[in-house]
């Protein structure tokens, strides 16, 4: 499943009267594992084994957020992203390694990340260190690339099995930094693009499997002496591992609790002719996550259709991601540069396709079309189509071509409309605003605790 924009709806959920049932449980207390190489292990730099970021995330965690209880023994100095894949394949048991080190009990790593809320990774250096000569440290850049290729491949198959065996866990993963700051000054841009190389693919695996990346590179080159004190040594110094725990630290703050307390004093947005309106809480949650905007005179105008360009911004806020190239369509160039953007996020998704060269964004959308650019939203998210068990039992949409039948049946088996009245879907109908403000509420609840 693919990371998209609400990652604050869940606190939201909780504090807007919606018409859907959501349960939530605040956690007593969290269980942290560390996974990885050298860094989670505590390589210091003089080369002897200490406190790592995770002993002092750990140490952090306990003082403020209750921490039940920590594991860094599936850590090793070495480890490559295949090492870490395999011990999970494998379900190897280590000994626990927590602040008080090595312990007697051992843990089978499927159920250390079973019990786990929180858990970190540290891993990708190593695959790509054994492509440097070690007395020279000149690589083949093929080599190297090939190496980032395969490591993000290694943590894309890592973070599914997390996820398949604990989807509750919220994963944070470090991205790395120049080990080699005190080589020629010749060769610092080389290696920058091969560090920023290196953290894209890790960004972009784990944008995509709902992952957290933790950026280090410029808070370590911006004091390397301090962090990397030894030039013959690639590891961090007690105070780069402190400075690494605090990055994490600020990362799991606001992944996980700095949302719920700005939501307290969080203002929803009302609108002068919603009050008593049957959407009227649709259009207040819809506006209050940005996802629709009102109208500068205070209205929602619930009622009015919504055009092709309309549902083409809500859906890009939705995916929040940047099109890497323009669409082809004639008629949006008199749009401003953030509509055309928007437009092009959802071509290059795949999710609005427009009639050739043309978009038509001032046609009004159908609810036929809602239905397909829901459907395709979803097999974006999900990366997978939606195939129904049976098509929905409208009778007004059996001439319609087998997507549609199945984007309207998706909206029926989520329970996000029921159709209009007497077994009608009303395919044919203008989609209102109030109609779309309830269909991608539904959609991202539906979304969100899928």
């Amino acid at each position: 499943m693919k990371a998209f924009k609400l990652v604050a709806i869940l606190f939201l959920v909780l504090q807007l009267a919606l018409p859907i049932s959501v349960s939530a449980q605040e956690a007593e207390s969290f269980d942290y594992l560390a996974l990885g190489d050298s860094l989670a292990a505590g390589i210091q730099e003089t080369g002897e084994l200490g406190l790592s970021y995770a002993d002092f995330l750990a140490y952090s965690m306990t003082d403020e957020y209750n921490l039940s209880s920590y594991n860094k023994g599936f850590a090793y100095p070495g480890y490559t992203t295949e090492d870490v894949l395999n011990d999970i394949k494998n379900n190897v048991t280590k000994p626990i390694y927590n602040v008080d080190g090595p312990q007697s009990d051992s843990l089978a790593i499927r159920d250390a990340i079973a019990n786990a809320e929180v858990i970190t990774i540290s891993a990708g250096a190593n695959d790509i260190l054994k492509h440097f000569d070690k007395e020279t440290l000149a690589f083949d850049l093929q080599s190297v690339f090939e190496g980032i290729q395969q490591m993000g491949k290694n943590y894309e198959a890592i973070l599914k099995e997390i996820a398949a065996i604990n989807p509750e866990a919220t994963v944070f993963i470090m991205g790395y930094y120049n080990p080699f700051p005190y080589l020629d000054e010749s060769l610092q841009i080389q290696l920058d693009t091969l560090v920023s190389a290196i953290n894209k693919t890790i960004q972009d695996v784990s944008y995509n499997e709902l992952a957290i990346f933790v950026n280090t590179a410029d808070y370590v080159a911006g004091d390397f002496k301090t962090y990397l004190p030894n030039p013959q040594n690639i590891h961090l110094s007690e105070a780069g591992y402190q400075l690494v725990a605090d990055l994490f630290l600020t990362e799991i703050y606001y992944s996980l609790f700095a949302y719920e307390d700005d939501f307290e004093e969080f203002e929803y947005v009302t609108f002068t002719d919603t009050e008593g309106h049957w959407a009227e809480e649709y259009a207040s949650f819809v506006a209050t996550t940005g996802l629709m905007n009102g109208y500068e005179d205070g209205s929602f105008k619930p009622d009015q259709a919504l055009k092709r360009v309309h549902i083409a911004s809500i859906i890009a806020r939705i995916i929040n991601t940047e099109a890497t190239e323009a669409t082809p369509f004639k008629d949006i160039s008199s749009y401003a540069e953030k509509t055309q953007q928007e437009i092009a996020v959802v071509y290059e998704a795949g999710i609005m396709k427009g009639n050739g060269n043309y978009l038509k964004p001032e046609e009004k959308i159908t609810r036929a079309q809602m239905a397909l650019i829901i459907a395709r939203l979803y097999e974006y998210i999900f990366e997978e189509t939606y195939e129904p068990e049976k098509i929905a039992p409208f009778k007004d949409i059996v001439g319609y071509d087998s997507e549609t039948q199945k984007a309207i049946t998706l909206l029926y088996d989520m329970e996000i409309t029921q159709g209009v009245s007497d077994g009608m879907f009303a395919p044919k109908n203008d989609l209102t605003r109030a109609q779309a403000a309830k269909i991608i509420t539904e959609f991202v609840f539906a979304t969100l605790f899928e």
